[in-house]
């Protein structure tokens, strides 16, 4: 799903703003795409590894996972919740030359990384610009990095994720289960009903082994993730505000990525994956999702437990985000946190709010 806050924080940036722009603003910069960059579109191709790498000629993309995790000690029952993402914006459509010397003023990466338990969320941000090597991507092998942060390729079909930070610090190793999982129309995703999307394609992950490091301590962790790979030049439509996502692991091996669009009629979308890897898109009249309880925190009433329902796969869901307050800060804050899942199937999975 597309990620308003810190999407929204890079248009500022790039704008030279010194202040916070109003929502308005911010959403109408992001209704249209600029001149000379491309749009994603319905008949656009996923081609991997290729589309694992940086896309110049579109202005937004990312890479972002987040991962659910237990300490392998049963006696602790220590839970965790792990976000990664780097984000990369053009100022300028490209291609344009890779190897000129010096600061390029074509783009921005910005990257966030953030450590949740219940009741407790730690949160830090790295920024930089293009043509110095201090963040970039490469497709083959899979590498995406900024500073010392690094997600990649650590052999045949695993992935190796690093974050360190001044209060926490983590190391995972990840295993894609399935094949790529296309969303929407083979790969593009609609974000309203008048048009406008991007192309969005995720991998379920097994963390097979991994270490978090939290006030000076060690945990050895295991656990389940969701990587989302996406990239587009438009995105909200001028009367939508913000957004809902949900990747939910449940424990009969299904994954379902839902999302709902918050504007003058509500748009949703979403993806049920089977244990075998099959997915099929599911329509808005296939599914209902709605919040059942708010919770007030610092920055207002959030929902914070939800009701999902999909009648044909079976499922009767209850949704509850963990207790305390997942904000990550900044100019344009969002909330992005571990959930768990109960009703007619238990679970685990990740939250991410925007637009309150």
């Amino acid at each position: 799903m597309n990620r308003a806050g810190p999407i929204l924080l890079l248009v500022l940036l790039l704008a030279g703003c010194g202040e916070p722009a109003g929502r308005d603003a911010s959403i109408g910069a992001m209704s249209e795409p600029p001149a000379g960059f491309h749009q994603a579109t319905p008949g656009t191709t996923v081609k991997l590894p290729r589309d694992l790498g940086p896309h110049r000629r579109y202005r937004l993309e990312w890479w972002y996972l987040t991962a659910n995790l237990h300490s392998e000690n049963d006696e602790s029952d220590e839970r965790f919740g792990v976000q990664w993402t780097l984000f990369r914006m053009g100022v300028k459509p490209g291609p344009f030359e890779t190897n000129e010397p010096g600061w390029r003023r074509e783009e921005i990466w910005l990257a966030h990384a953030a450590l949740s338990r219940p009741g407790e969320h730690r949160f830090e941000s790295r920024s930089a610009r293009g043509g110095t090597g201090q963040a970039g991507v490469k497709a083959e092998p899979f590498t995406a990095w900024i500073d010392h942060w690094q997600l990649g390729s650590a052999g045949a079909n695993r992935w190796a994720l690093a974050v360190e930070s001044d209060d926490f610090a983590y190391r995972l190793q990840l295993e894609p289960q399935l094949p790529a999982v296309l969303h929407g129309e083979r790969g593009f995703s609609a974000k309203s009903a008048g048009g406008g999307g991007s192309m969005y394609f995720s991998y379920p992950l097994r963390v097979s082994e991994g270490e978090v490091t939290l006030a000076g301590k060690k945990f050895r962790v295991k656990g389940r993730g969701w990587f989302d790979r996406e990239w587009s030049s438009q995105y909200l439509q001028p009367d939508q505000q913000g957004w809902d996502w949900l990747a939910l692991h449940l424990q009969d091996g299904r994954h379902l990525m839902l999302f709902r669009i918050r504007g003058t009629e509500d748009f949703f979308a979403g993806t049920l994956v089977a244990a075998d890897g099959s997915a099929r898109t599911l329509d808005p009249n296939e599914f209902s999702l709605a919040p059942l309880a708010y919770r007030d925190t610092r920055y207002g009433r959030v929902p914070v437990e939800w009701r999902l329902q999909v009648p044909g796969a079976g499922l009767e869901l209850e949704v509850r985000s963990w207790d305390g307050d997942y904000w990550n800060p900044g100019s344009f804050r969002y909330w992005e946190g571990p959930v768990t899942v109960g009703g007619s199937h238990r679970g685990e999975g990740y939250l991410e709010m925007t637009g309150y």
